[in-house]
């Protein structure tokens, strides 16, 4: 028998501070700038956020604060992804386009989402136990219509547990969603979209006024 994977989606998983690439004081700091920008925009915005979660604006790669995970993640990309896709790095290379901060407080959730207009997504966890939520990503594939059998490998969802320091990277297509924080505690994160800066240009596909 010969069995082949047609289409697969990739999900890439790391834990940075297990691999030491930073540390516990670089996550506070790291908080640390996120409640200032809660406290100066008590508000944020609404876009998949739910219930009390609050939501930064566009833009948090321009703070100094988030130069060194900027750089340790698009290390990643470059010199770990592209390279496991076959990816010529001499014409294309990965670059940022955009990172917005959350907090899911108790009970906050995001809806099924997608991210336009970029190549792959990213999701970075700076404070998190693991039960404050799934990140649950769905296959919209729907490559079977009728009796769906349960089996561990036919599925239609899969759940993670993030944790402090978790990174996970995936193609900017897949629909995801968090589920709602049933704990006390708040939990920290970022959400990354990466372009690229494709030194062929016939490369590039023009997504909403971005190139990827």
């Amino acid at each position: 028998m010969s069995v082949r994977l047609l289409f697969p989606t990739l999900l890439f998983e790391y834990n940075l501070l297990d691999e030491g690439l930073i540390t516990e004081t670089y996550l506070q700091e790291l908080r640390a700038d996120m409640n200032g920008m809660r406290k100066k925009d008590p508000e944020g915005r609404n876009v998949s956020n739910r219930y009390s979660g609050w939501q930064s604006n566009d833009g948090v790669n321009q703070r100094p604060a988030w130069n060194k995970i900027q750089r340790v993640i698009k290390n990643k990309l470059n010199d770990e992804v592209l390279p496991f896709l076959h990816v010529d790095r001499t014409k294309f290379q990965f670059d940022m386009g955009n990172i917005w901060a959350n907090i899911n407080d108790k009970g906050a959730w995001n809806s099924p989402h997608r991210h336009n207009g970029c190549f792959y997504s990213g999701a970075f966890y700076i404070q998190a136990e693991g039960d404050e939520g799934f990140i649950t990503f769905i296959d919209k594939n729907e490559q079977v219509l009728f009796q769906f059998p349960q089996s561990p490998k036919m599925r239609e969802t899969i759940s993670i547990r993030p944790r402090s320091g978790s990174l996970l990277l995936f193609p900017s297509g897949l629909l995801h969603m968090v589920e709602p924080n049933p704990t006390d505690r708040d939990r920290y994160s970022i959400c990354l979209l990466y372009t690229s800066d494709a030194a062929d240009e016939g490369l590039g596909v023009d997504l909403g006024g971005r190139r990827i």
